[in-house]
């Protein structure tokens, strides 16, 4: 199937509307082509074909993981760097449900951990990050102590999710 980068805005804007985001998601999960385009048009200027194509990809790794696979690699370094909010939530949401030992970086727990202590960082990337550092753990039981401080910093200011999450973590690194 070949398809423009154009069309697929086409088709972002107007299932958008009509929210209908999740059957694209089924209707393109096993292009290849289709995702390669998505994840292009991640970095382009328009911040909200961005931010969608971004959503998308995040919807299609739901239904077909192994299609994005391919990615987790970049994904886990553009994460560092990427400014949108919104992108950075799906990137370390798709993220967040690997074993990422073996691609992640000490970059990417850097900055999960100077993100769990912004204050003002947003809670699904707060969530999101929480979980990749709890799932490090395994590999690197040296990030348990610094986790679990960071953890109970979040407890005494943190929305009741990120409060969840913190105290969830905090129990099954105390089983552990």
């Amino acid at each position: 199937m070949m398809i423009s980068q154009t069309e697929i805005e086409e088709s972002i804007i107007a299932q958008w509307e009509t929210c209908k985001m999740k059957l694209l998601a089924q209707d393109w999960c096993e292009s290849v082509e289709i995702v390669d385009i998505l994840w292009q048009m991640n970095r382009l200027d328009d911040k909200k074909i961005a931010w969608r194509s971004a959503y998308l990809l995040d919807l299609i790794h739901d239904v077909n993981p192994s299609i994005i696979k391919p990615y987790l690699k970049d994904i886990s370094s553009l994460v560092i760097t990427e400014k949108n909010q919104s992108i950075k939530r799906h990137y370390l949401r798709i993220l967040s449900q690997y074993d990422l030992s073996k691609i992640a970086d000490g970059h990417l727990v850097d900055v999960c951990f100077k993100w769990l202590a912004i204050e003002d960082t947003p809670i699904a990337v707060k969530a999101h990050c929480m979980t990749i550092l709890y799932n490090l753990c395994d590999t690197y039981p040296d990030l348990i102590p610094e986790l679990k401080l960071a953890l109970e910093g979040i407890l005494p200011y943190g929305s009741k999710g990120e409060i969840n999450r913190a105290k969830n973590i905090l129990m099954k690194l105390q089983k552990e």
